[in-house]
This record gives structure tokens, sequence and C-alpha cells, in this order.
């Protein structure tokens, strides 16, 4: 498979300015959701507007910023099937995990219909998918890494960002956790991999490894 062949959009949330991803090979309409954030009207709008049917809604982790979406697009399209890192499953039914409930609000989503596994190879909308399992942002959080045979591609979540990385402070978080994560899942990939993060622009990996001040030094 080429990346060439694969069309890529970012619809971004205007809360937390969270990135949704809608993930299609350029001559299907199947596609799939990479974290359906909080304004799933846009979401929504942007697939019946392109006549795309999401097959599957991909979670990179269950907080609730990346997950408050997840009930409306189901309820529209209920073929639509959530995958989720095997430990951030409870995140989703839980308003006080997500992380909705300490902010003032109660969000959840339906309930998980795929528990991914580390390292475990997937197809989706006729796109292979392998599950990486890095902690230290969210317990649970897995990256969905897309190789092809002109480049390769990661939806990281919120592991890595341009110029910077996850959060750590969260209940389940924890530095070293993440630092090892990025050291031995996403540092192996070549260097010019494109990172598509929960926040922010997309980025590569031979920058990241420049310029991100967490990357630098013993990490390396």
């Amino acid at each position: 498979m080429l990346i060439l062949d694969l069309k890529i959009a970012t619809l971004v949330s205007s809360y937390f300015d969270q990135n949704a991803y809608i993930v299609h090979l350029k001559d299907s309409k199947d596609c799939f959701i990479v974290d359906a954030g909080f304004d799933a009207d846009k979401i929504v709008d942007f697939l019946e507007k392109n006549h795309y049917n999401p097959v599957a809604i991909l979670v990179t982790h269950g907080h609730v910023d990346h997950i408050g979406g997840n009930e409306t697009i189901r309820k529209i399209w209920k073929d639509c099937k959530i995958y989720i890192g095997k430990d951030d499953a409870e995140k989703l039914v839980n308003p006080e995990k997500n992380l909705s409930q300490p902010f003032g609000f109660s969000i959840t989503s339906p309930p998980a219909d795929y528990l991914l596994e580390d390292g475990e190879n997937i197809t989706i909308a006729g796109i292979p998918i392998t599950i990486l399992h890095i902690p230290g942002h969210s317990i649970g959080h897995v990256a969905f890494y897309i190789a092809g045979d002109d480049g390769n591609i990661v939806f990281v979540g919120d592991v890595i960002f341009c110029n910077s990385i996850g959060r750590t402070d969260f209940p389940d978080g924890n530095y070293n956790d993440l630092i090892e994560g990025i050291r031995s899942k996403i540092l192996t990939l070549p260097g010019n991999t494109v990172l598509y993060s929960g926040h922010g622009q997309e980025t590569t990996l031979e920058r990241e490894l420049r310029y991100n001040p967490y990357l630098q030094g013993d990490i390396c």
C-alpha cells in the first residue's frame, strides 16, 4: 500500500484544540475516524457532505476531549465500531476516569466493540494498521501505525506533539512510562515518519529528534 493512496482530513475541535482525523483510501467512501472529539456536528457535517461511511472510530485514549463525539456518531452510523486500547476501555463509560467529571460535566461514550493489544495488526476500511501501546499520558494509550511502500504515518494521540510530549500528571499518568514508550515504539521508526498528534500541527520524527526538547540527551 502507498501512503499517497491515503486521504487524511483534520477537523479541529474548538474545545482544547483537539484534532479529529478522517482517514480513507482515495478511491473509497469507507473511512475511519481517529479520536472523535467534542465537535461531533463538525465531523458529521464533513462525513455527510462527502458521502463518507465511517466504519470505525479508533480511540487513542479515553480522555473526554478524544471521545466526546462517539455517541453522536454512533446514533447516526449504528454499525460504526469503537476500537480502544484494552487498558483504557473503562474510560469510555466512566466520567470520573475520562476526566469529564473532574472538569465539572459528565460525558460518556458507548462501550468499546474491540479492545486492542500492543503489536496487534488490524485492517480498517482497507487500511492495515499496527497497534502501539504507549502508556504514560493515559495507561491504555495506543498509537496507530500505518506503514506504506512510500513512507509511514502514526496517529500518536497525546504521546508526542510538535516540540512537546503529552502531560503525565493525570491519575494514571507516568513520565517514565511515557519516555520509555516513545523511546521503544516511536524513535525506532524511520525518521521521515509523519506524526499526527491529538493537538497541534503534524510533524515528522526527524524534526522532533532535532528540535523537540524532550527528545534530546539520554532519550536518544
